[in-house]
């Protein structure tokens, strides 16, 4: 429809859904004028932050519309009707999407979407809870598209639906608590779980295609290609990204004098993080021609952080993740720990750390594996940085007397590191051993604690796979 449809107007050929979607698009117009004529001003900071989640709520919910107009298209065999090979290519050229994202929002529409029997009656969505919980506006896109693609690999014969349906339920609750950064760890335990023996990574798949292709350029550049295995990525990764750190640079004012205290001037690194990869690379190469050594990063020398099951580790099966997410088999794994120390740490089931294969007073290496262990980068709610940009923070002040230990110890990045003090935030362990972090009365009257959802999912993985793999 062009134009719009009046109130109450009736309009020759339009439907009930032509002047529902009207009634959208003119409350849409109004929210964006009201929005770009400085609405916002007349909201605090908490009223702000309750509308961004509230619009962000509405958006999650519009996916609904699309998964019914998916699947009436394709009730309605359109691909063939419209000389389209499949309905993929048929988005891609009516919508101009590209074939990734048309393939992901046809997956989505036939997983959470309304079906239809062949002679018409309505059938609910394969993924049921799955799709109440986006209908409510509770998961995101993103979201249903992790536990659609970690389901599908086991939702098939061979496999116990009721472990399938379980495992729905539990990725559901998961998805309205983490982000998809610990929806994907999680998912991938659930799957492991229902699916013990299969869903190791494919090794020798990503073995048989690995490829590195450098090649000058005619302006005197280089370019290339790469897809590197699943260790050498770890490997790399764990390398460069110590080297990559964004610089802040402490330099006089350019007309030759300090600052204010008399030590310079902070001059922050503007680089992208694609450029700072790059001069990291080329810092790890002239380190090895000078065959000099490999810096320190978050206080232990660089190394290949992977976190895995004692259980896993002696079995040789599962698979393990590294710091920055990605997933290794236990193959893979006792492979880099023939070129690494293992140092041993025991989790609790609540993920607080136990026991620690060897301890001094001093903040040592092995602590430090313990602590990223326990919290797997820096612990403030809503951090995501990775332990290799952490530092060790002491809970309670070392001049106050606190000690080097796991229970006075946590990991944060420099930020909040140097920040959370001046803003009146806390921290200590709670009763599983893990660091709480409670916010100033200004910000929140209650002061509730708040734990890291990446530490949280840790716990919230030991508790509810607990089920399912005692059904396996």
């Amino acid at each position: 429809m062009s134009g719009g449809i009046a109130a109450g107007e009736a309009v020759e050929g339009a439907t009930p859904v032509d002047y529902a979607f009207d009634q959208l698009s003119t409350s849409l117009d109004h929210l964006v004028k009201v929005v770009e004529d400085g609405g916002l001003d007349h909201y605090d900071d908490d009223q702000l932050l309750g509308f961004h989640q509230a619009y962000e709520t509405f958006r999650a919910r519009l996916p609904v519309v699309e998964h019914r107009v998916i699947l009436e298209e394709v009730r309605r065999d359109l691909p063939d009707r419209r000389l389209q090979p499949n309905l993929v290519q048929l988005l891609t050229h009516t919508l101009r999407l590209s074939v990734a994202d048309a393939s992901r929002r046809v997956r989505a529409a036939e997983a959470v979407g309304l079906r239809w029997t062949a002679w018409g009656a309505p059938l609910g969505p394969v993924r049921a809870v799955l799709a109440a919980a986006q209908r409510d506006g509770a998961v995101s896109t993103e979201q249903v598209a992790i536990i659609e693609r970690a389901l599908r690999t086991v939702d098939r014969p061979g496999f116990d639906p009721d472990d399938v349906a379980a495992g729905e339920a539990l990725l559901t609750d998961f998805a309205t608590r983490f982000g998809p950064k610990d929806l994907r760890t999680l998912a991938d335990q659930v799957v492991d779980a229902i699916d013990p023996d299969g869903s190791e990574p494919p090794d020798d798949l990503n073995r048989d295609r690995r490829h590195l292709l450098v090649r000058p350029t005619p302006d005197g550049a280089y370019t290339g290609q790469l897809r590197l295995t699943g260790a050498l990525g770890a490997k790399l990764t764990a390398v460069l990204t110590p080297l990559a750190k964004p610089r802040t640079d402490t330099t006089g004012h350019t007309d030759g004098t300090d600052g204010p205290d008399g030590t310079g001037y902070e001059v922050t690194d503007t680089r992208t993080y694609g450029q700072r990869m790059h001069d990291a690379l080329e810092d790890l190469c002239d380190r090895a021609l000078r065959s000099g050594g490999l810096p320190d990063s978050g206080g232990t020398p660089a190394t290949v952080i992977v976190t895995m099951t004692i259980t896993d580790l002696l079995n040789r099966t599962g698979r393990g993740h590294t710091s920055d997410g990605s997933t290794l088999s236990t193959t893979a794994i006792l492979s880099l720990a023939d070129q690494a120390d293992i140092i041993p740490t025991v989790l609790t089931p609540t993920g607080a750390v136990l026991d620690v294969g060897r301890t001094r007073r001093v903040a040592t290496p092995t602590q430090t594996m313990a602590l990223i262990a326990r919290d797997a980068g820096c612990s403030f709610p809503g951090c995501a940085h990775p332990p290799e940009f952490c530092e060790r923070h002491h809970i309670i002040g070392w001049a106050d007397g606190g000690n080097t230990n796991l229970n006075n110890l946590t990991l944060l990045c420099r930020y909040h590191h140097h920040n959370f003090l001046s803003r009146g935030w806390t921290c200590h362990l709670n009763t599983d051993g893990l660091p709480e972090w409670t916010p100033p009365r200004w910000l929140d009257r209650t002061q509730q604690p708040l734990i890291n959802t990446r530490i949280h999912a840790r716990a919230a993985d030991a508790r509810s796979l607990i089920n399912l793999t005692r059904r396996n």
